[in-house]
């Protein structure tokens, strides 16, 4: 197990503070000794410490302050920087982005202790406090060896979509989430919700027991879910399909919102008129879906939903917390850059701005944003992409696994025989044809070495590693081997994983990035805002499996049972 240096067990196992324990000890050992407390002293010593302990209680729970919050939302933005939020500061509206990042509490030194391998893994990792090695999902797709194809990490054939023929759920999660956990801790009680663009990410929010998951079908442009789920397509969700205002949102033709010289990539892209762009244009001549994921229209579905769900399910009412998780993007269609460099992503970020700006009002006016705790957070992404790089002359590229593997079957064919030595890959994992290994009585060791030898050749792969080499690694948490080993499961480990040099990137077979981000140290952007917390900035640096502990903390609940993060203990503190 890897820990932070400052980690302690206490604060892996148990979000509440220490004193709740000891207060629980105390009056433990007080019931367990009852008897010889009658024998030993007076009946006037006995009420005395009966007077003690409830006194103590009290004064604790001045202490810990205000309820848990009624209603708890959860941001999360795919492709979000914070170098973007700094640069489009003065074009934000006071209300919309700026109200979290100015009046909240900013948390800047935040790191993804995981390689980046897809939204899935990251979300997972925040959502159960927890890293692949424990919880299981270590990236979007993976190689299944046992049949043999690549598949969607969350594929399960026990489950069928309602309104998709995609067959997901979070059965491959393999640890509870914050939500499962809210939902065990007041089961009936709490109603948690989960509201996506995409069915991977709508599926992790949502975790294993929330009581709706829905995201966006951009094949038949409607709201879809898994039949995992026992509740099925909500009826905030189902209204909107059948009432047309999923259609009236997903066909608004999307223009930008102001002159175009205002913008600031106006000069770079040295544009003289607005675009127009269709939602509903497909992403190329040979697929059926649109390009609807990727534009702001999704974004207003997504808010859209959220609120009448909020209203619906009557969320926030009560002394009981409920949570609403919603991803977001800013992501535009056949984007070549992560970094700000497009009137395009400039306006899908000041499109989000207003969609934030009125999901905020309309939370404030029917539950209260001092009763909800809302946080933002975001994916792993590159500052920039190696397109942008390559044009700054900076070395960089895409690796692209097809030509590296068959080459690398050629060269063990020359030394071991004329065999498919390779049975698989995906995601810098290289699997190798076991069966065959046995039947023809080859080493297993000798060839897996002939590969780890073999890969560092090729043009942007850094490093090859044994898979048992992989599961053994430890050490500091900073380090690019730890999050190597913390990203890796036995489920979907190959027998040698590759890594890549700085400002690589690797292409899958449909040229879909497997991660987005090959930096060392990898962070995001966290803010917590809401229940009267006031504005700060904590320089302490963090994981991102503390916000699952820090929300358990909040919500006075169980962590997530794979937790291995801490609280982030300055929101706890005197505000």
């Amino acid at each position: 197990m890897i820990f932070d240096k400052d980690m302690n067990i206490s604060s892996i196992y148990f979000p509440l503070p220490k004193r709740f324990f000891i207060q629980y000890f105390v009056v433990f050992l007080w019931f367990n000794n009852l008897h010889e407390l009658f024998m030993r002293f007076s009946s006037l010593f006995v009420i005395t410490l009966l007077f003690f302990v409830a006194f103590y209680q009290y004064v604790l729970c001045q202490t810990l302050g205000a309820e848990p919050p009624r209603l708890v939302i959860g941001i999360m933005v795919d492709g979000l920087q914070q170098k973007h939020l700094d640069l489009l500061w003065g074009y934000f509206d006071p209300a919309g982005f700026k109200r979290i990042t100015a009046e909240g509490v900013r948390i800047p030194h935040v790191r993804y202790n995981i390689v980046s391998a897809g939204s899935t893994s990251d979300i997972a990792t925040v959502m159960t406090g927890s890293v692949p090695f424990y919880h299981g999902v270590a990236g979007d797709i993976i190689y299944n060896r046992s049949v043999d194809k690549i598949r969607n990490s969350l594929y399960d054939d026990q489950q069928i979509g309602i309104g998709t023929p995609l067959m997901l759920s979070s059965y491959n999660l393999l640890s509870s989430t914050i939500v499962d956990e809210l939902s065990m801790a007041f089961p009936y009680k709490s109603k948690s919700y989960a509201v996506a663009i995409g069915a991977n990410e709508a599926i992790m929010l949502g975790g294993h027991a929330a009581n709706g998951v829905v995201w966006i079908d951009d094949l038949t442009h409607k709201w879809v879910t898994t039949a995992y789920y026992k509740n099925g397509l909500c009826k905030s969700a189902d209204d909107m399909n059948v009432l047309g205002d999923f259609k009236n949102i997903s066909t608004r033709v999307w223009r930008p919102m102001y002159a175009i010289n205002t913008y600031l990539s106006s000069a770079k892209e040295s544009k003289k008129s607005d675009f127009e762009i269709n939602p509903l244009d497909l992403k190329s001549k040979n697929h059926k879906a649109t390009i609807l994921n990727n534009t702001p229209s999704a974004n207003s579905l997504v808010a859209n939903l959220g609120l009448r769900i909020v209203t619906d399910e009557q969320m926030g009412m009560d002394n009981t917390p409920d949570a609403l998780m919603l991803q977001f993007t800013v992501r535009t269609p056949q984007e070549k850059f992560f970094s700000l460099q497009s009137v395009e992503k400039e306006d899908m970020y000041l499109r989000l701005d207003r969609d934030i700006q009125n999901l905020l009002q309309k939370i404030d006016a029917k539950v209260g944003l001092d009763k909800t705790l809302v946080f933002l957070f975001a994916n792993q992404t590159d500052v920039h992409s190696p397109t942008e790089l390559g044009e700054n002359n900076i070395p960089a590229g895409y690796f692209s696994a097809n030509r590296s593997i068959a080459l690398l079957n050629t060269y063990l064919m020359a030394i071991y025989g004329q065999e498919p030595w390779v049975m698989g890959y995906y995601g810098k994992n290289i699997f190798l044809n076991k069966s065959k290994i046995d039947e023809k009585k080859v080493s297993y060791d000798a060839i897996q070495k002939s590969v780890i030898d073999f890969m560092p050749q090729f043009e942007g792969v850094q490093a090859a590693y044994a898979s048992l080499d992989v599961l053994a690694m430890g050490g500091d948490s900073n380090t690019e081997m730890a999050r190597l080993r913390n990203s890796s499961h036995k489920n979907s480990l190959g027998d040698v994983v590759i890594t890549l040099k700085p400002g690589w990137l690797e292409l899958d077979d449909d040229f879909r990035p497997v991660g987005e981000s090959n930096a060392i140290v990898s962070t995001t952007p966290l803010y917590f805002y809401g229940m009267k917390l006031k504005p700060r900035t904590v320089n302490e640096s963090y994981l991102v499996i503390d916000i699952a502990t820090t929300l358990a903390r909040f919500m006075a609940i169980p962590a997530p049972n794979a937790n291995i993060g801490k609280p982030i203990k300055e929101l706890f503190e005197s505000n």
